[in-house]
């Protein structure tokens, strides 16, 4: 096997990571047309009762991943990955094009709603299958020696997507006015990102399924149960996979959170001071990723993981602290140095597909990112935001220590000869 990537292996990566970038680039999306979303879709009789709504509608997408993820992975280790890996972006693809073309409740009544929910059932159904299946199809397709750099390349892509997510907002409110984004315009980025989505399914056709699947069914090894075998014979690397997957919280801590809590009225830092660190954080963060597979394919995955939570903690730590300053140059840089060290979460993928055997791979990785998602993305969420708003600031500061820790503790766990590395 090769050691260096092919122009064919680049193809793979770079179509790999459109998925995942949609997934991401919706998330923003959807986050910042909501006000507009709720005041076209629901109700306005109370006004509190429409932003929940329109948020639960947000959320139940996330809540449907576990299920999903488990479903489409099992047949993603029966009857292939190349199957499941365009049916994932199909489901992601056709919701998000018709979300744009959807008829509003001054048309429709309360079906619109209702629609618009469904459209969500439907990208959370994809949001299970996605990313898991990106991941485990480009490590089957590359050299063993390069796995860190092509799983770290989906990572980043997930995180491309937040710019591109970001950099459409911002065309459409630099573009059109207030009432004009009410009247249309708010269709356009949800039917970019559905034409977009089609596109990449129709290239994705060319892809060919992984050598190792196909070496699998040769040999008959395919497993009638998968899931099975995973919580059976594999519990401890699914606990400790679950477990990496809260190291994913320090992404949402420092690109979501931060960034409101600069905003807010403990720190006051200028809004447009603010966007501006946080697309350049957020590019910074793609950087982190790609060096983070790069180190790792060097020097082994759980060196990376040490190096990169001890970077994290110190950098992190002073960015927080330096927040009661107010010097916008020294929270500018330390923010841009945390948010390259945040390439910790490109790791997480990598433990996770080391430690399952191909037969199960998809199963394993979709049953533990989305179980992992589900428990600690929902806490993180609605706990530490209100805890730094309301009790103390530092909160969100000690939290990265802790998730940094986490990743100590990953580490060291990773040595024990009962969780053997399967590629």
């Amino acid at each position: 096997m090769a050691n260096r990537l092919t122009r064919q292996d680049g193809k793979t990566l770079t179509l790999a990571s459109l998925g995942g970038a949609l997934e991401f680039y919706d998330f923003i999306v959807f986050l910042t047309f909501a006000p507009f979303l709720q005041t076209l879709f629901f109700p306005r009789d109370s006004p509190l009762l429409s932003s929940v709504m329109t948020y639960l509608t947000y959320a139940v997408a996330y809540f449907v991943r576990p299920l999903s993820g488990v479903i489409m992975a099992h047949f993603g280790d029966l009857i292939g990955r190349k199957k499941m890996f365009m049916l994932s972006l199909f489901l992601m693809a056709i919701p998000t094009l018709l979300i744009g073309l959807l008829p509003t409740y001054a048309e429709i009544g309360y079906l619109a709603p209702v629609l618009l929910l469904l459209m969500r059932l439907l990208q959370g159904i994809a949001l299970g299958g996605e990313v898991p299946s990106a991941h485990v199809f480009v490590t089957e397709h590359v050299p063993q020696n390069r796995v860190g750099i092509a799983n770290s390349m989906i990572a980043s892509g997930l995180t491309f997507g937040v710019v591109i997510g970001h950099f459409v907002a911002y065309l459409m409110h630099a573009n059109f006015n207030h009432a004009e984004i009410l009247s249309f315009a708010w269709r356009i980025p949800f039917i970019l990102g559905g034409v977009l989505g089609l596109v990449a399914v129709y290239l994705r056709r060319y892809l060919r399924e992984t050598p190792v699947f196909l070496e699998m069914k040769e040999r008959k090894e395919l497993v009638d149960l998968p899931i099975k075998e995973v919580l059976k014979n594999h519990r401890e690397a699914t606990l400790i996979s679950i477990l990496s997957t809260w190291l994913l919280i320090t992404g949402v801590v420092l690109v979501v959170l931060a960034p409101n809590l600069m905003k807010s009225d403990i720190f006051k830092i200028d809004a447009a001071f603010v966007s501006k660190i946080a697309i350049l954080a957020t590019i910074m963060n793609v950087i982190g990723s790609i060096l983070a597979g790069l180190i790792s394919d060097r020097i082994g995955i759980r060196k990376t993981i040490a190096l990169y939570s001890i970077l994290l903690a110190g950098t992190s730590f002073a960015f927080f602290k330096s927040l009661s300053g107010g010097d916008h140059f020294s929270i500018g840089l330390l923010y841009t140095f945390a948010s390259l060290f945040l390439g910790l979460v490109a790791c997480v993928p990598i433990i996770i597909i080391k430690l399952f055997p191909a037969n199960i791979r998809l199963s394993g990785i979709g049953f533990s990112y989305n179980i992992g998602n589900a428990l600690f993305a929902g806490l993180t969420t609605f706990t530490v935001p209100v805890i730094a708003e309301h009790v103390n600031p530092m909160f969100i500061a000690y939290y990265i220590l802790f998730l940094c820790g986490l990743g100590l503790f990953i580490s060291l766990y990773l040595g024990r000869k009962s969780l053997p590395f399967h590629v």
